[in-house]
């Protein structure tokens, strides 16, 4: 007897992180919505996770690996063992909504130019602050979420068109993946979804916002917030964003806008604002020069290897050059909330 196929297929990346993992799976476990399947890839944590998951959920299929194979890693082990034509990525620092996979779903359904769906994210413990409603983009390869830290005062209530999902909680038609491919395991973690956001974009795949589909994240649980490893693979995976995806022209001028950037953000350390001021209060300059200089030596050793990619990705595109920067001017993160908001 053929085994049913499910609608969804849900992906979640664990890495020591049993008890927010518990409470992310709960909150699966009580969705409207039944027909989904749930993939938990455990990264070689050491908490016992893994025996969690056998012992009070069941239902979910874990994979256990040896050792922590990254954001990337993890979740593209997961995605080749899912069965569904929609693909949704959740983080277990997050709950979600009883409606929420239904939510999602029913957008789905709606149109399928759509090949990415972001979701209403919110802050776990202050649920009136926005976490992310998607992603916005600096013209120089990094990203940050759109309504980061904004009060909820009805601006995000509508259906809306956005650059990307934010990995955290961010569902795929798989028709998109089979075209463009799915994270890119150098990544490690960190942008990477902006990376397979504007893959798809260049394809000519648009991202729906779901602004009825709530998920409470407590935000960097497994890397911390303001982490010298965070720092480090932020910085040399906007390097190869830029080279990537970037058109061309922009790309040329991209370092004028990094130099703008360490401007901004070092007037920020220096009067203790935005999280450049909270890094400095955490890391020496020296420190914070030494993530620099390693980003940029790791990032430039891989750029041959980079820029054959970007040629792939280019000579793909369907959208024209005039279509991907208004693209990104419409989805443009402004320079001074990249360097004064925490």
């Amino acid at each position: 007897m053929p085994v049913a196929i499910p609608r969804v297929s849900v992906l979640i990346l664990n890495w020591n992180g049993r008890e927010l993992l518990r409470g992310c799976l709960r909150s699966l476990r009580d969705q409207t919505f039944k027909d989904f399947e749930v993939l938990v890839v455990d990264n070689g944590s050491a908490d016992d996770s893994a025996a969690m998951v056998r012992r009070e959920f069941p239902e979910a299929r874990l994979l256990a690996l040896p050792v922590n194979t990254g954001f990337c890693g993890g979740n593209n082990r997961a995605y080749a063992q899912a069965r569904a034509d929609l693909v949704l990525l959740l983080n277990n620092d997050a709950e979600v909504r009883a409606d929420f996979v239904e939510k999602m779903i029913t957008a789905a359904d709606l149109d399928a130019e759509f090949g990415m769906f972001a979701a209403c994210i919110r802050m776990y413990d202050r649920r009136e602050i926005f976490d992310s409603t998607g992603l916005l983009i600096y013209p120089d390869g990094i990203c940050r979420s759109r309504g980061w830290l904004e009060k909820d005062v009805g601006q995000y209530d509508r259906v809306d068109e956005v650059l990307a999902p934010n990995g955290c909680a961010a569902m795929y038609r798989r028709a998109m993946l089979d075209d463009v491919g799915f994270l890119d395991e150098a990544y490690f973690a960190y942008l990477e979804d902006l990376d397979l956001g504007l893959r798809g974009q260049l394809r000519g795949w648009r991202c729906r916002y779901v602004p009825d589909a709530v998920v409470y994240h407590k935000k960097s649980m497994t890397t911390g917030y303001h982490s010298a490893l965070k720092a480090y693979l932020v910085e040399r995976n906007r390097i190869w964003n830029a080279v990537r995806l970037l058109p061309l022209r922009l790309l040329l001028l991209s370092p004028l806008w990094t130099v703008a950037r360490y401007l901004a953000q070092g007037f920020a350390a220096a009067s203790g604002r935005g999280m450049s001021g909270r890094f400095s209060r955490d890391y020496s300059r020296r420190q914070l020069l030494g993530i620099l200089l390693r980003a940029y030596a790791a990032a430039l050793l891989r750029l041959p290897e980079v820029w054959r990619e970007r040629r792939w990705i280019q000579s793909r595109r369907k959208l024209g050059a005039l279509a991907v920067y208004e693209l990104l001017r419409k989805h443009r993160l402004p320079l001074l909330e990249l360097a004064f908001k925490d």
